[in-house]
């Protein structure tokens, strides 16, 4: 009874303050407005990324808790509670309720107010909303409640209007846009960022949401919450006894399980996580410094047969993996190289059961074996235990799975760079690794509901099958339906998106029959899948770089992006994709494959295409000018000159000729991909010239 008269003592103060009632008001009607105004743009992602509310909320909650301390400094107010025995504790959970009940009343009408505007026929997934009330919870809710106690712990130690000053300054540092304070975004990033550290809001507010990845809702930022809240506890704890409140009995009794807490907390936070890193540009940055040299040998005399592979996706992906191999050169060996992404990082490699020396660097593993060497045709079994990723390009954890079939998550006898800087502009390239022969597969992931894999399932978490085209998954915010014999796998905010999937596969059809036709690609068909997916980095230059075009599947992919404002699937923007399906059908996975030769194919046949397909052609002239603009004569070698060269192309694509997908010249060109040879550039260049002459 005691503690419901306290409570109820507080909030009538707080409501009889009339300023704290309109501040409450006041944040509500902004929340409406900028839900409205997100409704408005056809953006429901959009509004809670970076939202002001939470800068409005946190400076409200601060404020409240300077004031509800202040309250009790009043001489009557000391009277009222003086008779009451443990009259402290009394006030101060009451306090801490009242205010707790408040930050999950404005999170639940939040919500409500979220679904309203946002709930509809054509965008009503559960799963998506509910991630959206476990995201106004952590970046809305929990950082306002941990201010107000902020506020109330620093007006316990700071009399006067001091603490005022105090507490703007913890609000600059705290707030989710404290990198303005600290000056970190737009600077190379460091490992050990304290924006970051200290931000009570979102991770990161520059970053946009991931269609596939959702919000980052990963454990860690919640587990961050708890670590504060039980360090604010602890010294509230210290305070009390500091200042006699409390007895040094009730201390232990109280400050033992709140420093368990912290503890186990703070050595979870230790721990590496993918989810905390966000910099986009670290891909870039990683391979321009490690080029590697192009007269490096990356042919392994080794093969790989079978892969049993168990994942355990976490914080990171952990991945215990066994090949039974083979020795297919014809001779001894006692090292061999094999390549595995560089964010993977190995903890120890077995051979025969028996732990062997090895070496990793950058992508590439060398693995050592000198007292027990490799005899020709001698089969071996190597047992490979790593684990991983950091990139937003990738997601190897809890929350989400990323890991494309072009990527070296698994190891792999080729030890190529997963990627290459092309261009003058510094594109980023996927180099694709996947095998180029069939390869038998064991499967088995823990703690993933929902899977998508190129795989046949084979019991709960497992799966197997026999690929040329190495492994993919797929897990996330994903869903999937199945329409006239074709499975669609798209985020769950795109529904809407696929209500009606006759335009898809109407325009998926063309492509492939006016391809099959004039570059006599004779297996080339719709697949029975079509994987819709954003797996492209901001800082990626090339839209191409995300699609593949497989005999059983199509991976599409998009940048990464909020909810599509705008139909994608329509004749307006269906044309900017045709270079890319061509690029994803066509691209040769050569050693020699020569990624300014094959990308311009795809663009100049893709026009071609669009033209006999009436699609408009606007995005892929601009892009063939900016790969045009990229040619230098190093890249094309062998005494060819670029002016030439560009000059040469410009004349041809004014010719309606090269409108026409029958053309000879996408004919022979095409061929050239295929089968690559040192003199291509020079063969293309002598073609053009004998059309343009025409």
């Amino acid at each position: 009874m005691m503690f419901i008269n306290c409570y109820t003592f507080y909030f009538k103060i707080l409501i009889r303050t009339w300023i704290i009632p309109i501040l409450f008001l006041g944040i509500f009607v902004f929340g409406l407005y900028t839900f409205l105004l997100g409704k408005g743009l056809n953006d429901p992602t959009l509004v809670l990324i970076a939202n002001p509310i939470i800068l409005a909320l946190m400076a409200c909650y601060l404020f409240i808790g300077i004031y509800v301390t202040k309250i009790d400094e009043k001489d009557e107010i000391y009277e009222t509670f003086s008779i009451i025995k443990n009259a402290m504790l009394y006030k101060t959970l009451a306090k801490w309720l009242l205010i707790f009940s408040s930050v999950v009343l404005f999170a639940v009408l939040f919500f409500a107010l979220y679904l309203y505007i946002f709930f509809t026929p054509d965008f009503n997934n559960k799963t998506y909303f509910l991630s959206v009330f476990k995201y106004i919870c952590l970046y809305w809710a929990l950082p306002s409640f941990i201010m107000f106690l902020l506020g109330n712990l620093l007006s316990t130690w700071i009399r006067g209007k001091f603490v005022y000053l105090i507490a703007l300054v913890i609000y600059s540092i705290t707030i989710p846009m404290n990198y303005a304070v600290f000056r970190t975004e737009g600077n190379i990033p460091s490992k050990f960022r304290i924006d970051k550290i200290l931000s009570l809001g979102e991770p990161n507010v520059t970053r946009i949401y991931n269609s596939l990845y959702g919000f980052s809702l990963d454990l860690i930022h919640w587990d961050k919450m708890i670590l504060v809240v039980s360090l604010l506890a602890i010294l509230f704890l210290l305070t009390w006894k500091r200042r006699e409140v409390i007895s040094k009995s009730q201390l232990k009794i109280s400050l033992i399980p709140m420093l368990l807490i912290f503890i186990a907390t703070t050595v979870y936070a230790l721990q590496p996580f993918q989810a905390l890193t966000d910099d986009d540009g670290e891909t870039i940055r990683y391979y321009r410094q490690h080029k590697v040299k192009e007269g490096d040998s990356f042919e392994s005399p080794v093969s790989f047969k079978k892969y049993d592979i168990e994942l355990r996706p976490k914080s990171n992906l952990n991945a215990l993996v066994k090949i039974q191999a083979v020795n297919t050169a014809n001779k001894n060996i006692k090292q061999v190289n094999i390549g595995l992404f560089h964010e993977l990082h190995v903890d120890q490699i077995k051979m025969d059961n028996k732990e062997i020396k090895f070496k990793q660097k950058n992508d590439s593993l060398t693995l050592y074996f000198e007292d027990n060497v490799w005899q020709p045709n001698d089969k071996r079994v190597l047992e490979f235990k790593y684990k991983g990723l950091e990139s937003n390009l990738y997601f190897g954890n809890a929350q989400a799975v990323y890991l494309p079939n072009y990527m070296p998550w698994l190891p792999s006898e080729d030890s190529r760079p997963a990627f290459d800087i092309v261009t003058k502009y510094h594109y980023l390239h996927r180099v694709p690794h996947q095998p180029s022969e069939k390869k038998t597969y064991n499967l088995k992931v823990d703690g993933i509901n929902k899977l998508f894999t190129n795989l046949s399932r084979n019991g709960d978490g497992n799966w197997e099958g026999v690929s040329s085209d190495g492994v993919f998954l797929f897990s996330g915010q994903l869903s999937s339906k199945v329409d006239d014999g074709i499975r669609y796998v798209y985020p769950n905010t795109w529904e809407a998106q696929f209500k009606h999937t006759n335009n898809i596969q109407r325009y998926l059809s063309d492509v492939a029959r006016v391809t099959k036709t004039t570059l006599k690609d004779d297996n080339l068909k719709v697949p029975h899948t079509i994987y819709f997916v954003p797996n492209q980095n901001i800082a990626d230059g090339v839209p191409h770089e995300g699609t593949w075009w497989n005999d059983d599947y199509v991976i599409w992919g998009f940048n990464q992006r909020d909810y599509p404002t705008e139909p994608f699937f329509t004749v307006d923007y269906l044309g900017d994709f045709t270079p890319q399906l061509v690029f994803a059908r066509t691209k040769h996975l050569s050693k020699q494959d020569d990624f300014t030769f094959n990308i311009l194919f795809a663009n100049a046949y893709g026009r071609a295409l669009n033209s006999a397909l009436k699609l408009p052609n606007d995005g892929t002239e601009v892009f063939i000018d900016t790969i045009l603009g990229s040619l230098g004569d190093i890249s094309l070698g062998n005494n060819l000159d670029a002016l030439e060269m560009n000059q040469q192309f410009n004349t041809w694509l004014r010719n309606k000729e090269s409108l026409n997908p029958k053309s000879p010249v996408y004919k022979k060109w095409n061929s050239l991909i295929q089968h690559p040879t040192s003199q291509k550039w020079n063969t293309l260049y002598d073609l053009l010239k004998q059309e343009n002459s025409k």
